[in-house]
Formats: C-alpha cells, sequence, structure tokens
C-alpha cells in the first residue's frame, strides 16, 4: 500500500529478494523510482600495498561488528596472494580475541543471532561451506556455555580455502561468518568481487 500510494515519488527498499522483487514490478507498473538492496555479500579487497593493520581492522568490524546480522556487513575478504599468509594471520589473532556476550554489556565485541531459526541457519551454511571444500579456520561452533546459553551465540567464524562459487562466497548469510578468497592481484580481486549471483539470497 505504502509504495503505490499516489503520494509517494520514489521507494527505497531493504528486505528480502522475494519482497523487492513484489516491489520492483508495482512501482514500474507506475513508472515510479525505487532502489532496492536485497540482500548483500559485500567484499573488503586487500591489496599487496594496503596497511595490513589497518585493513585487518575494517575487516575484523565490517565482518564481526553487529554479529554480522547487516545488509553491509563485509562478509568476503578478498586478499591478494602477495599479502594472503600475512593478513590471514593478523585477522584469525585478531578475530580470536573477540568477546561473546550481551551486546549491551561493555567489554562484548559480538552478540547474539536474533532468533534460534537464524543461528540454525547460519549453522547450516557453516555446514555447508565444510561440505563445499572450505576450511574453518577459526569457530564455527555454537557457544552456549554459562549466561551464553540465554542466547543463540556463534563463535566469530573465518572460512579458508575459499572459491568465489562457493555458496558461504555467494549468499548472504547474515551472522558472524567471513569467507576469505586469495585473488592474484587486482583485476582478479575485482572479478571475484563482481562475480556474486545476485537473487540467491531469502534473508
Amino acid at each position: 500500500y505504502l509504495a503505490t500510494h499516489p503520494g509517494i515519488d520514489a521507494v527505497s527498499f531493504t528486505g528480502s529478494t522475494a519482497v523487492g522483487s513484489r516491489l520492483v514490478k508495482a512501482c514500474g507498473k507506475l513508472g515510479r523510482e525505487i532502489s532496492c538492496e536485497m540482500g548483500g555479500k559485500n567484499p573488503i579487497l586487500v591489496m599487496d600495498d594496503a596497511r595490513l593493520d589497518l585493513a585487518v581492522e575494517g575487516a575484523l568490524w565490517g565482518g564481526f561488528g553487529t554479529t554480522g546480522q547487516r545488509c553491509t556487513a563485509a562478509s568476503r575478504l578478498i586478499v591478494d596472494a602477495g599479502v594472503y599468509d600475512e593478513f590471514l594471520k593478523k585477522f584469525i589473532t585478531a578475530a580470536g580475541r573477540l568477546k561473546l556476550g550481551n551486546g549491551c554489556d561493555a567489554g562484548v565485541d559480538v552478540g547474539p543471532l536474533v532468533s534460534e531459526a537464524q543461528m540454525e541457519k547460519v549453522l547450516g551454511y557453516i555446514d555447508t561451506g565444510v561440505s563445499e571444500g572450505a576450511r574453518i579456520a577459526l569457530g564455527g561452533k555454537r557457544r552456549a556455555e554459562g549466561r551464553l546459553g540465554l542466547g543463540w551465540f556463534i563463535e566469530p567464524t573465518v572460512f579458508t580455502n575459499v572459491a568465489p562459487e562457493m555458496r558461504i562466497a555467494q549468499e548472504e548469510i547474515f551472522g558472524p561468518v567471513v569467507a576469505v578468497i586469495k585473488a592474484n592481484g587486482l583485476d582478479d580481486a575485482i572479478k571475484i568481487a563482481n562475480g556474486v549471483k545476485y537473487g540467491l539470497s531469502s534473508s
């Protein structure tokens, strides 16, 4: 109703692919401008001239801030082969220091997933990543000891040995899961970044 109301000049939508597609059709019939964000697989490119400590900091909060539950989460790190090993070591060390807990508490870095259903979806993606041949370099499990058992917590998870066509590198997971992909120079990194086939995500 709101998107097709005569008092509306343009629509901006963030949400599922299914709803976005319906809105595009509705606005198209009216000749109404619409911009949709229907699931993202946002990359950070780290090239061999990067300031690695700064790149690690950006990648850390890009991937794990708000538990990865935002449309702009950087869930793909595309790293040049020349700095891949050094970057990965620094990134895994930093991610391993992140503290899980109540997101409102001081000193907590990563909060819970929004629901049990979302937690199960994220764990399903982690299983899929392993089955497709990616390697868990950090995390990958639910945490439920002590107070963490009161919520839906998954450890910050880092995948390596990721091929660009894997589902964990293509689909929006909406959780604390980051895929690290090796690239051979800038042109290859850009090709990988642009290689996501949109419309797969249902989140």
